[in-house]
């Protein structure tokens, strides 16, 4: 039998609850929230696989309460993009070295997290293409990296939507790959006992979280909360690549 040390489910738990508390409010971020803590106490690929497994949950509760506001012909042809990509990321999570996946996951939560700074205030010339080819890249590299989805949210913002047409459509991308991914994750055998008993001691906190996260997109400003939520991103991404340099 697996026993899990103290240290370990405390910071999954921490991790899980405040990333589904950012997907919650805003419909993207779990990744880019949880990854870099998880990576503190596991490896790549927990820090991965659970966030995705969880994270296909929170979505579904997302568009369970809002699927009105989804977009569906806009988005389901960038989120079938995705799931071309998906295989190629799980390939790439199932074989790569995990100090360098480490380093890797670390830097694209960064760069992202700093994009997701940046709003674009028209729509992009040739714009269903480029969102097509969007979701193609975050199909690849969610899966290997566990962000990536801001890509994808930095497109929709172009689109000129009502906040809450962006958080379901985002949500519904999101649960489309998850779904997806979660798939590949079991036929490629990386659902292990210590995961699934992470995963378990994590639910919880998730459940707390999304229900934190549905309470203050009611109650407070969302671009301060982003704000906030990247400043805390890029910090932990930061001490995640410490880290790993410290140990190659």
């Amino acid at each position: 039998m697996i026993e899990m040390g103290w240290l370990e489910a405390a910071v999954a738990m921490a991790a899980m609850f405040l990333g589904a508390t950012v997907f919650s409010a805003t419909g993207f971020g779990i990744g880019m929230v949880s990854t870099p803590i998880m990576l503190l106490a596991h490896g790549p690929q927990s820090a991965i696989i659970v966030p995705g497994t969880l994270g296909m949950g929170v979505a579904v509760w997302i568009i369970w309460k809002s699927w009105r506001d989804v977009p569906f012909k806009q988005v389901v042809p960038i989120a079938l993009a995705a799931v071309v990509g998906s295989p190629i990321g799980v390939y790439i999570l199932s074989n790569a070295d995990a100090s360098v996946l480490s380093i890797v996951i670390a830097g694209f939560i960064i760069l992202f997290a700093v994009g997701s700074f940046f709003k674009v205030e028209r729509e992009l010339p040739y714009s269903t293409p480029l969102g097509i080819l969007a979701g193609f890249i975050v199909g690849v590299l969610l899966p290997t990296t566990g962000v990536a989805g801001s890509l994808v949210m930095l497109y929709l913002m172009t689109k000129n939507w009502e906040r809450q047409t962006v958080r379901a459509a985002m949500a519904f991308f999101l649960m489309t790959l998850t779904t997806v991914a979660v798939v590949q994750f079991a036929l490629a055998g990386l659902y292990t006992q210590e995961r699934l008993m992470l995963i378990s001691v994590a639910a919880i906190p998730a459940l707390i979280g999304l229900a934190l996260g549905a309470f203050i997109i009611k109650r407070i400003n969302e671009r301060a909360f982003q704000y906030a939520v990247i400043g805390i991103i890029i910090f932990s991404s930061l001490v995640a690549i410490a880290q790993e340099l410290v140990n190659l």
